[in-house]
């Protein structure tokens, strides 16, 4: 069936004239209810009313309609009517016996005249031919021809040009300047009207950047974290989005990879590589991207790829024009993320060049980043409310791609916008779906795990934070069902909350939780096992030590803060202390029990595991000793070398065992960077720096670049301290994580 004959049988798209100002420029339908359209008013937009109407002639006669008619433009004629009838008679004289089609043939017949000079004009009546042959010769027409043809044979597909490419995720830690174009995040004219302050999840303080560091973005979001609602229903229209409504000049001064790469390129025609990029992304880069090569349940090939397949089956073969914004967001973040690591590694594809897959990475992420903004402002409620799962998979699949690309501003905002959908839609649920739990399993694992490794936040102590510390933690989390917990789940959490749960029951990883319990605990705050989890299926690890990583980030981050209110005010409650540090020994029984063996909520039975799958496992729990250690005991590097050779060696089996196993690996970075941080003799910072260069040759991906970039960085300045023998603390990742303003994504 052809497009126009397709076309022809649906419904015609009707037009309606006299829309208010607001809905022509935003171009959606407008019903023309006055004195406010109802468009606006469902959407809290303010309604800048209706444009005067155009009318031929200004009325004349009581002075009633000439009060009316002052609101309305007037159009004259600009011929009189004699006039206007004499053309059309003259017109209408030169036509072939009076005929238009009969026109129009004779001018066909003369145009095939193999007789008639170049030079003839062909007109017949008010028709006329434009001939370009009389600007160049006939032989030359010939001669160009045969030439061109050369051209396309040797060269299929033309290399996009670039001034200077830059691979996506390219990060230097030593230097934080930037300079280009400004980051054109968002363009949303209904942005903020005042800036949101949001410092403690996104972005920094003034306070922190030093007089020669440029803040790679200037996101100050203030202390909204503790108390900020999400129950109100125009959350998302009011700009609170940060994907929905950025400040433009926040961002001024910060260079997207993108924006250099894409400069100078033209549109292609992206729809084109659609196939090849699905099958690549599916056979290739979700292998790579997991953490463990198990692949049982992976939510890219059940969610992702088939609702990116639907898509692109909807827009070309069944030409549907009602296709939401969140399924289009989807698609291009999967096409990004595809395009990017091809990008990364051009020896997947010869048949294009790396400048080709560039510019489709870029083109594909401004187009699902623009998607995914509109879909937040307009899709999330009444009228045109998407499903929920599609929002969510589209969010994760930004994720991903910024995660990928190495670019930490876009996956911040990603993740706080993932987050506020998942407790405005998701937790506000009273049944989750098998679906949307798969989602909500790899939200949980992209912010933790990147969580672990932010040591950006604003630790200066909030209000809250000094009340509960006065009270002796007497703010307690309520219990149980869903109705108790709604006002905790419709709050953003910043792991800076600080909250007492006395007797310290959710640390006992060997007692199971309740169905609520497990369902609603995104972030892992309670660490008993949960039988109905999915994160061995997903990513071939126990939930145990997710939340474990997710205790010991949160109580690091309240102790540093803590410590600060300890400096700066008086009167701190020394109970409060006492709390934390009982908190510590528990968590701290809890992770060498886990790096033992010994609990049964995080083993890996031998069973129903891959070998690959339990050496993995082995390090991440030797490193999860090593990051405990290192946030909340502060031990100096020496006293860790055991656990740092714990995870060399885990991890040089893990990838002895991937090619008897037919996996490709090449797992995650999280536990080599750990452990790299902390090796002191060379012969481990060489083991190191071997397991993630062949990692990094596998797949490219910025996570691995970051880490040795870092590493390297960090073994100079503690090589240097450890000569001088000097007082001061031995410097470790988080000191230069802070000096450079970087966040190693190593989710």
């Amino acid at each position: 069936m052809t497009r126009s004959s397709s076309a022809s049988l649906g419904p015609r798209r009707s037009h309606a004239l006299g829309a208010c100002s607001t809905c022509r420029r935003r171009h959606v339908r407008c019903d023309q209810k006055r004195p406010s359209c109802r468009s606006c008013r469902t959407l809290g937009l303010r309604c800048e009313g209706f444009p005067g109407k155009v009318r031929w002639m200004r009325s004349s006669g009581d002075g009633e309609n000439d009060a009316e008619d002052t609101h309305h433009g007037t159009r004259r004629h600009l011929y009189t009517e004699r006039s206007r009838l004499s053309m059309t008679n003259s017109l209408g004289a030169d036509l072939v016996s009076g005929s238009i089609d009969a026109s129009l043939a004779e001018i066909d017949l003369r145009s095939r005249d193999p007789t008639r000079s170049s030079e003839d004009e062909i007109i017949v009546g008010p028709f006329s031919v434009l001939d370009f042959t009389s600007s160049q010769s006939s032989g030359d027409c010939v001669s160009a021809r045969p030439a061109a043809q050369e051209v396309n044979q040797e060269s299929p597909v033309a290399p996009m040009p670039l001034a200077a490419p830059i691979p996506p995720g390219s990060t230097d830690v030593g230097n934080t300047s930037t300079s280009g174009p400004a980051f054109s995040m968002l363009d949303s004219q209904e942005i903020m009207d005042d800036f949101l302050r949001w410092s403690d999840i996104l972005g920094f303080s003034p306070e922190q950047l030093g007089p020669s560091l440029q803040p790679p973005f200037d996101v100050d979001l203030g202390g909204y974290g503790d108390s900020w609602d999400l129950t109100s229903e125009n959350a998302f229209r009011s700009g609170a989005l940060v994907l929905a409504g950025c400040n433009q000049d926040a961002f001024q001064g910060l260079v997207s990879t993108h924006d250099a790469m894409g400069a100078g390129s033209e549109q292609l025609d992206i729809m084109a590589d659609v196939p090849f990029l699905l099958k690549h992304f599916q056979d290739i880069v979700v292998p790579q991207m997991v953490a463990m090569p198990l692949g049982q349940k992976s939510p890219w090939k059940m969610l992702n790829i088939p609702g990116a397949l639907a898509t692109f089956g909807d827009l070309t073969i069944l030409e549907a024009q009602d296709i939401n914004l969140a399924r289009l967001a989807n698609l291009y973040a999967v096409m990004a993320c595809s395009a990017t690591h091809l990008a990364l590694n051009p020896s997947t594809s010869l048949e294009r060049s790396v400048y080709h897959w560039q510019n489709v990475a870029a083109q594909a992420f401004e187009e699902a980043k623009d998607h995914m903004k509109m879909s937040l402002k307009n899709e999330t409620e009444e009228p045109k409310k998407t499903k929920y799962k599609d929002q969510l998979m589209a969010l994760c699949a930004l994720i991903e791609y910024a995660v990928i690309s190495g670019q930490q501003t876009y996956a911040r905002c990603f993740l706080v916008d993932a987050e506020r959908l998942l407790r405005l839609r998701g937790l506000s649920k009273h049944r989750i779906s098998q679906k949307a739990r798969l989602l909500h399993h790899v939200y949980t694992w992209l912010r933790i795990v990147g969580e672990s490794t932010y040591v950006l936040h604003d630790y200066s102590p909030s209000s809250s934070f000094l009340e509960s510390l006065d009270s002796n933690f007497r703010l307690r989390r309520p219990g149980g069902n869903v109705a108790a917990t709604s006002e905790w789940n419709t709050r953003l959490d910043d792991f800076l909350r600080l909250e007492s749960r006395n007797p310290d029951c959710d640390l006992n990883i060997d007692e199971p939780k309740d169905r609520e319990t497990g369902f609603y605990d995104i972030h892992l705050q309670d660490s008993r096992s949960f039988p109905e989890t999915l994160y061995k299926q997903i990513y071939g690890i126990p939930e145990t030590w997710l939340s474990l990583v997710s205790q010991t980030t949160r109580l690091a981050n309240v102790m540093e803060s803590f410590c600060i209110a300890q400096r700066s005010c008086k009167g701190i409650n020394v109970e409060a202390w006492e709390t934390l540090h009982r908190r510590s020994m528990l968590l701290e029984n809890m992770i060498c029990s886990l790096s033992l063996g010994r609990s049964r909520g995080g083993r890996i039975e031998d069973t129903d595991t891959s070998t690959a799958t339990r050496h993995m496992f082995q390090a991440l729990s030797a490193a999860l000793v090593i990051f405990f250690y290192r946030r909340i005991r502060q031990v100096h590097p020496v006293v860790l070398g055991g656990e740092v050779n714990k995870v060399i060696s885990s991890l040089n089996q893990f990838n002895t065992a991937l090619p008897h196993e037919k996996l490709t690996g090449p797992g995650t970075a999280w536990p080599a960077f750990i452990a790299g941080c902390e090796a002191i003799t060379e012969p481990q910072r060489e083991d190191i720096m071997q397991w993630l260069n062949e990692a990094d040759s596998k797949c490219g991906f910025a996570a691995f670049r970051t880490a040795k970039d870092v590493m390297t960085e960090l073994w100079r300045k503690q090589d240097q301290h450890l000569a001088t023998g000097r007082g001061e603390p031995v410097p470790t990742w988080i000191d230069i994580t802070r000096q450079a303003q970087s966040w190693p994504m190593l989710c």
